[in-house]
């Protein structure tokens, strides 16, 4: 009898062995290498398991249920960016999402002419609302905060790429870029710009022109040069990318009267000086150009008519316009408009 006895509860205890093991120990995340999930800001526990379900994240939901509900997940949601991979067990997926153990997310910042494609940008990597951002940008109280306006608060971001968390703050995202900015304008930097008698903002502005104007980086310091050297005797910069920004007009293949024409501040064929704010969020390296710009007596540049890509320089404006019109005649070979 005992030995029956014995034996019946060495089963049941197999059981529960094999129970226990199910659901603390068996790996529950269903996927072939790893899965990602979001949980929003305010999420409750059920919205929690909502999202799990959607994402067909778990194996077995009510196993993973009985361990979240046993360490109190409902009571310690967490939001962000999670990263669970093959083979977690119900454990560490709870442990993962309670502790807040996220995975943090790259900002890539490229390729942004506007505010409205920043905050997008901005908005689209991070649990940021993009239109939050963009009021922000758009409140001359706010940009005053960062010593801009709102023509010219993109200077204040430098492009690179940022690491957050998913769920990082609007004010912990601008603490982390000034951070990057302060980093960018070091005492050397600072130095090249006093000695060019132009601000951190006027350094950008004109970066970015000449990151626009340009195909090919071995220019950028020439070009530079070029608009240095018309800044210098109040000569109209007259950079056909302000107008095209003027009139947001990014898919134009050529510049023409139309353009040339706009009632714009940034129309720097109408307006001396430099325009009221960047035309685009320059790289580093065209940054560095303006602020290493090659010492030339250049103060025109055209295309080159043989399309390679290159710029011809030119001292004069008979040079200038011969080479103009020549690269005139091929855009018109060509169909351009």
């Amino acid at each position: 009898m005992w030995k029956f006895l014995f034996g019946i509860l060495f089963v049941l205890g197999l059981f529960c062995l094999a129970g226990a093991y199910k659901i603390f120990y068996a790996p529950n995340i269903n996927a072939e290498r790893r899965i990602a999930i979001k949980i929003p800001t305010g999420s409750t526990y059920q919205e929690v398991m909502n999202i799990l379900h959607k994402h067909s994240v778990l194996k077995n939901e009510w196993t993973f249920e009985i361990v979240s509900r046993w360490k109190y997940l409902d009571q310690n949601i967490k939001p962000g960016y999670y990263v669970l991979t093959r083979g977690m067990d119900n454990r560490l997926i709870v442990n993962t999402l309670r502790m807040g153990w996220q995975t943090p997310v790259t900002l890539v910042i490229y390729n942004v002419r506007t505010k409205e494609e920043f905050s997008g940008l901005v908005g689209h990597t991070l649990e940021i609302d993009s239109n939050k951002l963009l009021a922000k940008l758009n409140d001359e109280t706010f940009c005053k905060t960062y010593e801009r306006d709102t023509n010219n608060i993109l200077s204040r971001f430098i492009l690179d790429n940022y690491e957050f968390y998913w769920n990082t703050s609007l004010e912990k995202f601008m603490q982390k870029t000034e951070t990057a900015y302060h980093r960018f304008w070091d005492e050397e930097r600072m130095s090249q710009a006093n000695a060019l008698h132009l601000s951190p903002t006027q350094i950008v502005i004109l970066a970015s022109i000449v990151e626009k104007e340009v195909i090919f980086d071995k220019e950028l310091s020439i070009v530079a040069g070029v608009y240095l050297n018309r800044l210098r005797i109040g000569m109209p910069l007259q950079a056909d990318p302000t107008l095209v920004f003027a009139r947001r007009d990014f898919k134009a293949q050529r510049v023409n009267a139309t353009h040339r024409a706009v009632d714009s501040p940034y129309n720097t064929y109408k307006n001396r000086g430099l325009p009221p704010g960047p035309i685009c969020l320059p790289r580093k390296k065209s940054i560095d150009a303006v602020l290493n710009a090659e010492k030339h007596p250049y103060l025109y540049f055209c295309a080159n008519p043989d399309m390679s890509g290159n710029s011809i320089f030119s001292k004069t404006l008979t040079e200038q316009n011969k080479i103009a019109r020549q690269y005139r005649k091929t855009l018109d070979k060509m169909n351009i408009h």
